[in-house]
């Protein structure tokens, strides 16, 4: 099984654009209201070839969840290597932005791509809500070993990134007046001769230095170097990015390479929190800066740095704290040549280097003014000649050119004496603040414990459902045959139950319809019977039709006589007159005729018409002439039609 490539739209930035990564950091905090991912990536090692078994050019795409999910363009996007390879270096700074409320269930994505083919080779998921603000974590990204050929070959890859969670103001811990601690890093004063790389710096707090140089010594890993936690994917454990409070070591934090070789510059901010101790003054506490070439970062395995080219150490003690308050404006200071120890570096004059440094105690949680090139040149500077007898030696031996006659520096001391009074409560006041810091340190272990507990819950309760999970899927491993076996049949048994069920659907449908015909089959029967007397009447009605047309027929038919009968009486009637008005004059005329004796009218002849002839006449003509008046008083008759039957 070859490994699936994703498309990416995302292109790398130009060269000349990761240059601005190289420009002082002006503010630590994110925008109101948001949180700031910043991500370095430094480099890679084993990384997958192309689909096509080519080596990749790859960059690095740093994007959320939630623009991954939405297939929104990355602005977070490193700049591509100058040539195809596996081992890449970037040292590239990028940073995405979210807002504060998402950042519990946002996920920061780290994405390797080839530039050529566009493909992602690989990708890694950090949750944001594991990581603790301003604390910046080395992380070595591994993915877990998987059956596979594509899984092994990513499985050996290793991705280094330093990763840092900013907020929109620094979290202030019970006990303390400050917030944090910040350190601005100049460069070098005089130019070198003997270096020919640029240079890193590693700066760290410790609370107690001498303890540090004796773990250095046993080469303890946190101590020496830039500590790694090693991140395992796809499952990071959540412990992996606790932080444990007061460390013997510090927060190492590691700026970027300063240059040109023979004067190396950073103009870099290091921030260093309140949590950590850091605003901490003590007799023992002490920043530590140790300078590597940075040819040292290139393809280790694992990615650690070797020995260092020197360590510069400025003690913090309690004095330097009031020094510090003791100015107007930032409460800062300033150290102009901070010497460069335990080095083989050397100046043009054949001395060791010295570097300008400056820093400053923040006590608002929201602080506008960071330490810059320009505002970090007034504050007020300190003399490292005067380190050793006014503030307490830290037993490092300092450079030959930082060490002065006895008389220079018991005139320093006299005048830093003078400018600095003793108080006559000192040491009343020195236990108050050791009681005020081991108060403060007890708070924060209780708090430091309770997170952890809480965290060691989390843990357990991930490691109790991996653990149910797996024991889950090796009791399905062992009973894979007898659940195939019970699938089969809970199987059949489906098809039966939906054989039998469609079975009793078909009863079930063929009862209804027999209730329905039956239903049907009465309505039927009632509608015949109650059909029966109208069909009756109707062919009542119909054979009174019948008569009706056949005394129709009939009284047209004696109409016809009548008429018949009329004219032969007119005809009779007229023969009667003609011999009157054919009579000799004289006789008188008669306007009717003159009826015998008999009442019975006269023939033609003169002779009367016979008696029964004559009331028969009359009698069938009476008789018609009501017969037709009582047929013109009768009302139509009402035909009814039957009704059609339903069909079945």
């Amino acid at each position: 099984m070859g490994r699936k490539k994703k498309k990416v739209a995302e292109s790398p930035e130009e060269p000349l654009n990761t240059v601005q990564s190289m420009e002082p950091i002006t503010s630590h905090l994110s925008p109101s209201n948001k949180e700031t991912i910043m991500v370095t990536l430094h480099g890679a090692t084993h990384l997958p070839t192309c689909k096509d078994g080519s080596e990749p050019w790859p960059y690095v795409v740093v994007k959320t969840t939630s623009e991954d999910t939405k297939n929104q363009n990355a602005k977070a996007v490193t700049s591509v290597t100058s040539e195809p390879t596996t081992a890449p270096i970037w040292g590239d700074t990028v940073k995405v932005e979210l807002q504060a409320e998402d950042a519990g269930r946002e996920d920061v994505i780290l994405k390797v791509v080839d530039n050529k083919k566009k493909e992602e080779l690989l990708s890694y998921q950090i949750p944001i809500k594991y990581l603790r603000v301003f604390h910046p974590y080395h992380f070595e990204l591994v993915k877990a070993a998987q059956s596979g050929k594509a899984e092994e070959a990513t499985a050996k890859t290793h991705l280094y990134a330093t990763v840092v969670r900013k907020g929109s103001f620094f979290p202030r811990y019970i006990g303390s007046n400050h917030t944090a601690l910040e350190v601005f890093l100049r460069g070098v004063n005089e130019p070198l001769v003997n270096n020919c790389d640029p240079m890193v710096v590693i700066a760290r707090v410790v609370p107690n230095y001498n303890d540090f140089k004796v773990n250095q010594i046993k080469q303890d890993a946190a101590s020496v170097g830039l500590p790694i936690t090693r991140l395992s994917f796809p499952n990071p454990s959540v412990m992996r990015f606790d932080v444990p409070r007061g460390s013997q070591n510090g927060c190492p934090q590691l700026s970027k390479p300063g240059g040109p070789p023979e004067l190396p510059s950073w103009n870099q901010s290091f921030l260093f929190q309140g949590r950590d101790g850091a605003t901490n003054f003590s007799e023992d506490t002490a920043l530590v800066l140790e300078y590597y070439s940075s040819t040292s970062m290139k393809g280790g395995e694992p990615w650690t740095l070797s020995k260092p080219l020197g360590v510069s150490v400025l003690p913090l003690k309690s004095r330097l704290y009031r020094k510090m308050l003791a100015g107007k404006g930032l409460s800062g200071l300033r150290v102009e040549r901070l010497p460069i120890t335990d080095t083989k570096l050397k100046t043009i004059n054949g001395e060791a280097p010295t570097v300008d440094i400056s820093f400053q105690l923040l006590s608002s949680e929201n602080p506008e003014n960071f330490l810059t090139p320009n505002n970090s040149q007034v504050l007020p500077i300190l003399d490292p000649k005067i380190l050793d007898e006014k503030l307490g030696t830290i037993r490092e031996s300092w450079s030959k050119a930082t060490v002065s006659s006895t008389m220079e520096s018991s005139t320093s001391t006299a005048q830093e004496a003078e400018e600095e009074p003793q108080s006559p409560k000192m040491p009343h006041e020195m236990e108050l603040n050791n009681y005020r810091r081991a108060m403060q340190k007890m708070a924060e272990d209780i708090l430091s414990l309770r997170k952890q507990t809480s965290m060691l819950e989390a843990e357990n309760r991930m490691l109790r459902s991996q653990l149910t999970q797996e024991e889950g899927e090796e009791e399905q491993d062992n009973s894979n045959a007898q659940k195939l076996d019970e699938v089969s049949m809970k199987q059949k048994l489906v098809l039966s139950e939906l054989d039998m069920k469609k079975l009793r659907d078909k009863v079930q449908y063929l009862q209804n319809e027999l209730i329905r015909k039956n239903d049907r089959e009465k309505e039927l029967l009632l509608l015949h019977q109650a059909q029966q007397p109208q069909a009756t009447l109707l062919k009542r009605y119909q054979d009174k039709l019948q008569k009706m047309k056949a005394l129709e027929e009939t009284v047209r038919h004696q109409e016809k006589v009548i008429e018949r009968m009329e004219r032969v009486l007119e005809d009779k009637l007229r023969d009667w007159r003609e011999p009157l008005l054919n009579r000799p004059q004289g006789k008188p005329p008669m306007a009717f005729p003159v009826l015998p004796a008999s009442g019975l009218p006269l023939g033609t002849a003169g002779e009367p018409l016979p008696a029964d002839l004559y009331s028969a006449l009359l009698a069938e003509n009476s008789r018609l002439r009501a017969e037709l008046e009582k047929n013109r008083h009768q009302p139509a008759p009402i035909i009814l039609q039957q009704q059609a039957l339903p069909p079945l």
